[in-house]
């Protein structure tokens, strides 16, 4: 493979150019059938393809890029939950050095540059790999979403999953757009058509605030083995949607059910008026936090320990022989740190680290957003720690014998 990536200059042109006409409301559904497949068969070592079929590579995937954004709901969203950082919008920045620019070439190289001889191979053997950049495109967007945005990427997921339970019981039906749940799809009651009225999103708000009143913070806590629970729960009120109207667009309702949740999170979050706790265990519990934080080394190694972190904890929290009431709880204080910590320092990024670095709700207000008694919080700290160092300890001892070896 060249040395070269193709510019930052050509890619800008082309998605500048072919961005508006973006319509489809399908994963790919207006992707060319050819370029990715000619621009890999003609592109080797040392010899770039030709400029034309390099814009039109960029071209087409620019539109698959931002049709995935478009299909995830993410288009409106913040950058930053891509790990794009530095912009309030995607379209904010137009041209060369703009964030969708910036997303763009991280996409060229997970899906060009990384997995290259795997495409070169498929592309000589005459096979068609159009499909395959447009699934490697759709891998990347879900693997960043969930690097660096967990509760984002948990919303869809538990929503999406929802939404697919009550289609396949006959109580939606999917009318226009995406068959696949994406931001475009409308569904409607019932057996109704497409010509039912589409409810507002105001409208819609109303519905989604009873909702996180009720489901939070299991909405965001769940283990995997409530999870299903949770999905149930959630597909059952759907059905509470047709009082707004005889339709909904499933990307307004996940626009909405996404900010609702953050501006909870947020008043969690926000200083409590009561005097802040001298409490050495409520300090302790801060320190705690520092035990999930997923930035503390070079992005893919924080990951991967985080990740064990989370499972080794939860095992152990499985394998006690605490009462199922308390493993219970011990498993909202394992979530919400997971997600508090990938939350936190999502916010630190453009603000920087101070002392509000190490903020957490007061015992209080935590207990009441976890739904665990206020008296049992100290006691549950305390075992919860118990099961945390050793593994912290095992992982510390795995990566210095790595370092060692």
């Amino acid at each position: 493979m060249s040395s070269r990536e193709p510019s930052r200059d050509e890619a800008t042109q082309a998605v500048a150019a072919e961005l508006p006409k973006a319509r489809g409301s399908g994963f790919g559904e207006e992707t060319a059938p050819e370029p990715f497949t000619r621009f890999v068969r003609e592109l080797e070592p040392g010899r770039e393809p030709e400029p034309a079929l390099i814009a039109a590579m960029w071209s087409a995937f620019g539109r698959a890029v931002h049709q995935e954004l478009r299909r995830r709901s993410l288009t409106q969203t913040s950058p930053q939950w891509l790990g794009i950082y530095g912009f309030r919008g995607w379209w904010e920045a137009a041209g060369r050095g703009g964030p969708f620019e910036d997303l763009l070439a991280e996409a060229y190289r997970y899906v060009f540059v990384d997995r290259f001889p795997a495409l070169k191979a498929q592309a000589l053997a005459g096979a068609n790999i159009e499909g395959v950049v447009l699934i490697s495109v759709r891998h990347f967007l879900h693997d960043r979403h969930r690097r660096y945005d967990r509760l984002g990427a948990r919303l869809f997921e538990v929503l999406s999953l929802a939404v697919r339970r009550a289609v396949a019981q006959g109580e939606l039906t999917i009318v226009a757009g995406s068959a696949k749940i994406a931001s475009s799809t409308i569904l409607a009651f019932g057996a109704r058509d497409s010509s039912a009225d589409l409810a507002t999103p105001e409208r819609l708000a109303v519905s989604v605030r009873r909702w996180n009143d009720d489901l939070l913070p299991d909405l965001v806590t769940a283990s995997r083995a409530d999870k299903r629970r949770i999905i149930e729960e959630l597909a059952s009120r759907l059905a509470g949607l047709e009082l707004e109207g005889g339709a909904f667009r499933f990307g307004d309702l996940m626009t909405l059910l996404r900010a609702d949740v953050r501006q909870r999170w947020a008043a969690l979050l926000a200083p409590a008026e009561e005097k802040p706790s001298d409490d050495e265990d409520e300090h302790g519990f801060r320190r705690l936090r520092r035990s999930f934080d997923p930035t503390f080394e070079t992005q893919v190694i924080a990951a991967d320990r985080f990740a064990k972190l989370i499972d080794c904890t939860d095992s152990a929290i499985e394998a006690s022989r605490e009462p199922e009431r308390t493993r219970g709880y011990l498993r909202r204080l394992l979530l919400f740190l997971r997600a508090f910590a990938t939350e936190e320092s999502m916010g630190l990024t453009e603000e920087g680290c101070g002392e509000d670095a190490d903020r957490l709700p007061s015992y209080r207000r935590l207990a009441e957003h976890l739904k665990i008694p206020r008296d049992r919080m100290k006691g549950l700290i305390g075992t919860f720690k118990s099961f945390l160092e050793p593994c912290l300890e095992q992982l510390e001892s795995r990566r210095t014998a790595e370092v060692r070896s």
